[in-house]
């Protein structure tokens, strides 16, 4: 049993398949066909995703758009809203994650005949305590200067692979310094980390086993060296989706810390940029109720 029969979709109409203005509406009237009364509100700036969800009170609040979108739309969620997601974006990650459909229609009939679940978030805060929640993971390092790196023109034409041709750019054109990772009293170097908070990264590559989302844990994958990346062994398990943390140093814990000495290295949260070490990183367990 729905624990509302209200919904609001948030979404942005001038990016993606949701350029159509009338796209959002046209899904909207298959919810309230469901029995949802919907109302849609449009983004009109960063982070107004974030304002609206915050204005969205206990109703089921459903996030259409990329990763992104979802991550503005946890950052303003209620403690009583529930997540609904019509996967719009590149990577569709958390959507991957949740074992959602690909495709709107059936991700509406999702919405409509999911059930709820509790998952865990992940929470960054920076040098001067501002925090972001996230849902999927924090990259440090070298995966950032690959999102910083990725112009819209790509993401429009090139999809996924935009991700993958700036990766070979960063890689071949920067340096990356040491970063020191701390947990638990002991402290790891790498030149590139992933703090994950579930499994899929960048679309449906895999950085971890899978659980991770409900374990009430963070898992850091750790690369020593971003050239070692294109190791035979390394590079092909990345192609055929097997799990990074089993060819690279990994561990759990529920509190990170990432610092970098003389050095600017920056962080994304959710595949967007955010900020630059020092950053801290914990798990919020069940933080999150979603439809799946």
């Amino acid at each position: 049993m729905r624990a509302t029969s209200e919904a609001v979709i948030i979404g942005n109409p001038n990016s993606g398949r949701a350029g159509d203005r009338n796209f959002l509406e046209r899904h909207a009237e298959a919810l309230r066909s469901g029995g949802l009364s919907t109302e849609v509100l449009n983004t009109e700036y960063p982070n107004h995703a974030t304002q609206l969800a915050a204005g969205a009170g206990e109703r089921l609040v459903v996030a259409a758009g990329g990763d992104g979108t979802v991550n503005e739309v946890i950052n303003g969620l209620s403690p009583e809203a529930t997540l609904g997601i019509l996967p719009l974006g590149t990577a569709n990650v958390l959507a991957r994650e949740l074992g959602l459909p690909m495709d709107v229609e059936g991700a509406c009939q999702r919405i409509l005949d999911g059930e709820e679940t509790r998952v865990d978030l992940g929470v960054a805060t920076d040098a001067g305590g501002a925090e972001r929640r996230f849902a999927c993971m924090a990259g440090v390092g070298f995966d950032a200067k690959v999102v910083g790196d990725v112009s819209p023109r790509e993401k429009r034409y090139l999809r996924g692979l935009a991700f993958q041709v700036a990766a070979f750019r960063v890689l071949f054109m920067n340096r990356f310094p040491p970063v020191e990772i701390t947990a638990g009293g002991e402290t790891h170097v790498a030149r590139f980390a992933i703090v994950a908070n579930g499994h899929y990264y960048g679309g449906d590559y895999k950085v971890t086993g899978p659980g991770l989302l409900t374990s009430g844990k963070l898992e850091t994958v750790l690369v020593e060296r971003v050239g070692s990346l294109l190791r035979p062994d390394v590079f092909w398990g990345i192609i055929f989706r097997r799990p990074l943390n089993s060819s690279m140093d990994s561990f759990t814990a529920t509190e990170v810390r990432a610092e970098s000495v003389g050095a600017h290295v920056p962080v994304q949260i959710d595949g967007e940029l955010w900020g630059e070490l020092p950053m801290s990183f914990r798990v919020e367990p069940a933080a999150l109720e979603v439809i799946c």
